[in-house]
């Protein structure tokens, strides 16, 4: 006989006190294997709950493989596989993943974390860090994001939480075609669609240009995490050099006339990582380079509305007469990182071939956070908050270009000065020094920066590192360049 006692005080519902009960009985040996329980009659009178409650601890006990019946039989105690412990868990088991999984898959674990470089070194003052590329969480308009994001729930109701469609919530498709003209391109809703921020946009360009072996040119240096994607997918990135006016088209030329090169790929407004953007002129000689060649390409327009000085240049993709362009943008280099949206404008075939591909990979992007972002865009609210990050980012650049030009030393430091966005590039004179190194001397003079190396399929040869004013405010940026200064000083003179 099974002794039990069950409180009928307790909020715990008497069914899952008998299943916990004879459970705690099983686990400490007081019922043994083939122990038979008792009928489910017998106990519900013994304990006076209906029987129905005992069936129901006796199902769970079952579900949970505690126990076992056979029709005609008693309910029997069954061997079962212990718990696996937190120790055990922690443990290697028996299989050895290297030799499991794909080559690629293991490039980019290698790269994961090799790229994660953590905290600097630690120093005397706490680092000020020059390396988060995202929206100031300062100036993120919370409050606001959150009553369009209750706007929608409230209107649309059980409607908005279906799944989307494919390509996109269409209001947004829309919103999206209709800013895109400010630019001077000129689509429609039907050749938007909407990712999972930029990245994913480049994935599944990959998916689509690529094969195993296929050769992708790129700038040099160009974004970081562009290239382990490349390795993902088994690509081969056929590196152009950056120069202070843009990717170098000759070199490109030479390139596209000796290689079979799948697709073009580059950031002509705020390069990542150098912040340089070019001129129409070669604008237009990129695309004539494409076109002549038949090769696609992809502009990655991802702070294209971060401009604040000089003139502007529309996209690479408002000339694209003969639909060879494929333009990236995102909402999270300008509004926030965690609103994990982009899109994909492109020739309406190309569209329907990447949606297809994202519907089997991830079927499509959450429907509220589509349409409270509409909302937000619909209501102005976006254009206000452009307008501000105008104001503040045109000080804070200002403010960093004034401090490097008084704290940077004079002997062959160069530095890029943007036209907007939040990046700059910075290079020092040869030396015996790597990127790394000067990444770990400046993190113990308390500053932060992104080593160069990151940026480059094959390792530099010279030091450089990025420097971005994204997070930081003026007095944070200023104390933080003369750290830099003192501590470049320190290095070269070595």
């Amino acid at each position: 006989m099974i002794l039990l006692k069950l409180d009928r005080r307790d909020k715990v519902p008497l069914h899952e006190q008998i299943t916990l009960q004879i459970q705690r009985l099983i686990e400490q040996g007081s019922l043994p294997l083939g122990s038979a329980l008792s009928p489910t009659r017998v106990l519900a009178t013994q304990l006076g709950v209906h029987r129905t409650t005992v069936c129901r601890a006796y199902e769970e006990l079952w579900a949970l493989g505690y126990i076992e019946g056979r029709p005609g039989s008693y309910t029997r105690v069954r061997a079962r596989p212990a718990l696996a412990r937190r120790d055990e868990k922690a443990g290697r088991g028996i299989l050895h993943w290297e030799s499991r999984v794909s080559a690629p898959s293991q490039a980019a674990l290698e790269f994961c974390l090799g790229y994660d470089v953590g905290p600097p070194p630690g120093g005397s003052l706490p680092a000020i860090d020059f390396r988060p590329i995202e929206v100031d969480p300062r100036l993120i308009p919370v409050d606001t994001f959150r009553r369009c994001l209750n706007a929608v729930l409230h209107r649309e109701g059980a409607g908005i939480l279906r799944y989307p469609p494919y390509a996109g919530y269409p209001p947004l498709r829309r919103s999206i075609a209709q800013r895109l003209q400010v630019h001077g391109i000129a689509i429609t809703e039907e050749e938007v669609l909407i990712t999972n921020g930029s990245q994913h946009g480049l994935d599944l360009v990959l998916r689509l240009l690529t094969q195993p072996g296929a050769v992708a040119a790129v700038e040099a240096p160009t974004y970081s995490l562009m290239l382990p994607l490349l390795r993902l997918h088994q690509v081969r990135p056929l590196e152009v050099p950056m120069l202070r006016d843009g990717m170098d088209l000759e070199f490109l030329q030479r390139a596209l006339e000796h290689n079979a090169v799948s697709f073009v790929y580059t950031m002509p407004n705020f390069q990542n990582p150098t912040g340089i953007s070019t001129a129409q002129a070669h604008r237009e000689r990129l695309l004539a380079l494409c076109e002549h060649h038949g090769v696609p390409l992809v502009e990655d327009g991802f702070e294209e509305e971060m401009k604040y000085f000089g003139r502007v240049a529309l996209p690479i993709k408002s000339m694209d007469g003969n639909q060879i362009v494929i333009y990236l943008g995102t909402f999270s280099k300008v509004l926030m990182p965690g609103v994990r949206i982009g899109w994909v404008v492109a020739h309406r075939e190309c569209v329907q071939r990447l949606m297809a591909i994202r519907r089997i990979a991830d079927l499509s992007t959450g429907a509220p956070l589509q349409a409270g972002l509409e909302e937000f865009c619909r209501a102005g609210f976006y254009d206000l908050h452009l307008r501000r990050l105008h104001r503040v980012f045109r000080k804070r650049m200002q403010v960093t270009l004034s401090a490097l030009r008084e704290h940077m030393p004079r002997d062959g430091v160069t530095w890029t000065e943007p036209e907007g966005g939040y990046l700059l590039w910075v290079e020092l004179p040869d030396s015996r020094k790597t990127c790394a190194e000067v990444f770990e001397h400046l993190g113990r003079r308390g500053v932060a920066v992104c080593p160069g190396h990151q940026f480059f399929a094959a390792p530099p040869t010279y030091p450089c590192f990025r420097l971005c004013v994204a997070t930081l405010d003026e007095a944070q940026i200023v104390e933080g360049v003369r750290r830099l200064g003192l501590g470049l000083k320190e290095l070269l003179i070595h």
